[in-house]
């Protein structure tokens, strides 16, 4: 039989043929009585509150607790006798000590409407949720990435704050090889992690990238959240996925027509354009469009030109391979 630190019954303070009210009730008085902001510092009332909600987790269970009291008592060692919690919905166990709570938010902090009972429990999530008694907390962090990860996709390095579910051991604390060396047996990275995302083609601002499990510590843990801010040059301007901007060209450029690189994207201005004109180019902007106003202007529109033949040269140069040598000049073969 197993000792009274462990007995649901002897936790509880409850005769072993006790129905379901007595049950409730007496769990109800001993978590008000240790719940540890009512016990502030004491690691004992921690346990304590933790030991009679497990206790009452048996007992309200016909089959926890019937096997308990089968396995239990019929000598079979104390390995039979340890319940198993890890499908236990704990959300539930608190409910019934007739505290309602709402836990509509799935990881954050439950609330009743009543400010006593709500201040209690605050404290006691995170707890229960290192302790895995309770769903992990969800996180969300903001990445920033350029036009051309946005459009093509590409990884982006990000920080998740901890503490986290060491993602090496899942928790555990130890791998194959031992002692898990990503958090040294503790399962948990209390300063958090950096991890690559990835991110997909066309991206758009605001969208929300979600990594299963790497939230808060818990049962199960929390998702970590990525959300993505594209960074737009102070020229241009989204409209929901549509990038929005200008494009300068002389008056002679305008009439014959001219093709350029707008923020990343070659655009063909057809002959003919004039000041004012819309052009839109699909597909250019972040998950949207390019969308174009042409503005005639003398030397905006030089000086865009300048920077056209200038970013042509520097393509050039990087499609030259690096072992090609400069031209012999001398007409006969290199040595």
């Amino acid at each position: 039989m197993p000792g009274a630190a462990n007995d649901p019954y002897e936790v509880l303070g409850v005769p072993r043929d006790a129905d379901q009210d007595a049950i409730k009730q007496a769990y109800r008085q001993l978590a008000l009585r240790y719940h540890p902001d009512r016990n502030p510092g004491d690691g004992t009332a921690e346990e304590r509150f933790k030991t009679i909600s497990e206790a009452y987790a048996t007992l309200r269970d016909p089959a926890l607790r019937r096997r308990y009291d089968t396995l239990g008592h019929a000598g079979r060692g104390p390995a039979g006798s340890q319940p198993d919690f890890s499908h236990v919905d704990w959300r539930v166990i608190f409910q019934e000590a007739d505290i309602p709570m709402d836990w509509s938010r799935r990881g954050g902090v439950p609330t009743s409407g009543n400010f006593v009972f709500d201040a209690l429990f605050r404290g006691v999530t995170t707890m229960f949720r290192q302790a895995g008694l309770l769903p992990g907390e969800d996180r969300e962090v903001r990445a920033k990435i350029d036009l051309a990860t946005a459009r093509a996709g590409g990884n982006k390095r990000v920080h998740l704050p901890g503490p986290l579910l060491c993602s090496a051991c899942r928790g555990l604390g130890r791998d194959a090889g031992g002692v898990c060396a990503t958090c040294g047996g503790t399962g948990i990275l209390a300063r958090g992690l950096d991890v690559d995302v990835k991110v997909p083609a066309r991206a758009g601002h605001g969208t929300r990238l979600r990594l299963a499990g790497m939230g808060g510590p818990g049962q199960p843990p929390g998702d970590a959240y990525v959300k993505l801010d594209v960074d737009v040059p102070a020229t241009a301007r989204l409209e929901g996925r549509d990038l929005v901007t200008e494009v300068y060209v002389t008056p002679l450029e305008a009439a014959r027509g001219v093709s350029t690189s707008v923020l990343g994207v070659r655009v063909r201005l057809p002959p003919g354009s004039y000041d004012g004109q819309r052009v839109r180019v699909a597909g250019g902007g972040v998950g949207g469009d390019l969308v174009l106003t042409v503005r005639t202007d003398t030397w905006r529109g030089l000086g865009r030109g300048v920077l056209d033949v200038a970013r042509k040269a520097v393509d050039a140069l990087r499609a030259t391979p690096a072992h090609a040598g400069p031209p012999d000049r001398r007409g006969g073969k290199g040595r």
